[in-house]
């Protein structure tokens, strides 16, 4: 028996460094079946595995959401930090807390995971109170320099990266933004270095988001397919996801769909529903309906992230209408506004263009003006106007002109109009450049 212990043991710990080893490789597929297999051998025989079990979900649901399984992840990363907190282990709860805020998830309920996991810590591991401060700096406004405090007080290279990559917004938003692009790069460059693989591919991918949201669509291209490239190379499956689909609605603008078509199908997993959004679009606009409708996404794979739900009941609103299915149009259009995004109004303009015309002749007068602010909000806050959506691959000019001729605004109406057929027809954009034209014409 005392044979079989150590046998046990052995095997254990020959996994456990087998998916470290993995990790350091970025071979997290790899490094997730070791981990699955060493909690194997914990469930078999317990203590005497010589492993923490906690310890090892905090690692496999690290590789679970690099591979972007979201709910794997945040099943697995749950029990971790249950376990933790259970017998005490405050720096433990931390460490699960900061891979689970990773996870795109509901943002009051991770709200309160890093406040409970930063009050539990205090001032035991000052690493992992600077990374919770991170996550804390959406809702606290002095947690930020809170933050850099820690980093300059202990030389966290990969916090006070952060200050830069805050500078690099602030002068995009300033329209810097050749500089913005430096320091995004030095920025992406700085988390590559030190291993932060996940942060080192979003560097890139916000900017090159960003970048096209601005109209900037080649150049905003280039940068997503930097991210990209990285996120492939170092198998962040999400990062790569998420800056294809970017990329994607440059040429889905653009009429381009077997371009399209070809980078969707680039996609390392199909977690990504945008992929089956763009493919719904593209049917559409062929005339096969019929596969449209067959590719619609279900409300489910947006899981309780309200992003992901806004997009997904914005797409069927706008498809449902089109399509002259006005009582399932105008139900997908309440569950878009009802989806719960706490005080984030910046989703409202970014999901409306895929449904302006649902949005027109549906949408009362509330919902209207709420999307109409938050466009507006969103020009206060920065100096170059937001022309396009990324996330769907259209002038926001439509919806900016339709939005301003419904709420009683005939000549700001015209005037984006205008500005609308000018941009959409230089930046190659036909289909929206016609869509201005039509707008303008049903204005005199």
């Amino acid at each position: 028996m005392l044979g079989m212990g150590n046998d046990i043991r052995e095997r254990a710990e020959a996994h456990r460094l087998a998916a470290g080893t993995a990790e350091q490789a970025t071979e997290w597929q790899d490094a997730a079946r070791e981990y699955e297999q060493c909690l194997s051998l914990v469930a078999q025989a317990g203590e005497a595995a010589g492993q923490d079990e906690a310890v090892l979900l905090t690692g496999l649901g690290r590789c679970y959401w690099n591979l972007a399984q979201a709910r794997a992840a945040w099943r697995t990363l749950r029990r971790a930090m249950t376990l933790f907190d259970e017998r005490g282990d405050a720096i433990g709860l931390a460490r699960a807390t900061v891979e689970i805020r990773r996870i795109w998830g509901p943002p009051e309920r991770q709200r309160a995971m890093v406040d409970e996991a930063l009050e539990k810590l205090g001032d035991a591991d000052p690493y992992l109170q600077a990374c919770l401060l991170l996550a804390q700096r959406w809702h606290d406004d002095t947690a930020l320099e809170r933050a850099m405090a820690l980093g300059r007080q202990h030389g966290f290279e990969d916090i006070l990266a952060v200050q830069k990559e805050e500078e690099a917004w602030n002068a995009m938003n300033q329209g810097r933004v050749d500089e913005a692009k430096a320091l995004f790069q030095e920025v992406h460059e700085s988390f590559a270095r030190l291993g932060r693989h996940d942060t080192a591919a979003a560097a890139l991918r916000g900017p090159g988001f960003g970048l096209i949201e601005l109209g900037f669509l080649d150049e905003g291209f280039a940068v997503a397919e930097q991210s990209f490239t990285y996120g492939m190379k170092t198998h962040m499956n999400f990062q790569a996801q998420l800056a294809l689909m970017d990329m994607a609605g440059v040429p889905f603008a653009r009429g381009d769909f077997a371009r399209c078509e070809e980078l969707v199908a680039l996609a390392p997993t199909d977690s990504d529903f945008r992929g089956d959004v763009f493919r719904m679009w593209i049917a559409e606009a062929r005339g096969d309906i019929d596969r449209a409708f067959q590719l619609m996404v279900s409300p489910e794979r947006g899981g309780s992230t309200p992003t992901a739900m806004g997009q997904i009941h914005a797409a069927a609103a706008g498809l449902l209408y089109r399509t002259g299915k006005r009582d399932a149009a105008a139900q997908a259009l309440r569950a878009w506004a009802a989806v719960e995004r706490g005080s984030d109004g910046v989703a409202y303009w970014e999901e409306a263009p895929a449904m302006v015309e649902c949005l027109i002749a549906l949408g009362d007068d509330d919902l209207l003006r709420t999307v109409d602010g938050a466009l507006r909000a969103r020009d206060e806050r920065a100096v170059g106007r937001a022309r396009f959506s990324t996330l769907q691959g259209r002038s926001l000019y439509p919806l900016r002109a339709a939005l301003a001729a419904r709420l009683g605004r005939p000549d700001e109406a015209e005037q984006h109009y205008r500005e609308g057929v000018v941009w959409c027809s230089e930046a190659g954009c036909g289909a929206d450049a016609e869509s201005c034209r039509r707008g303008l014409a049903s204005l005199t």
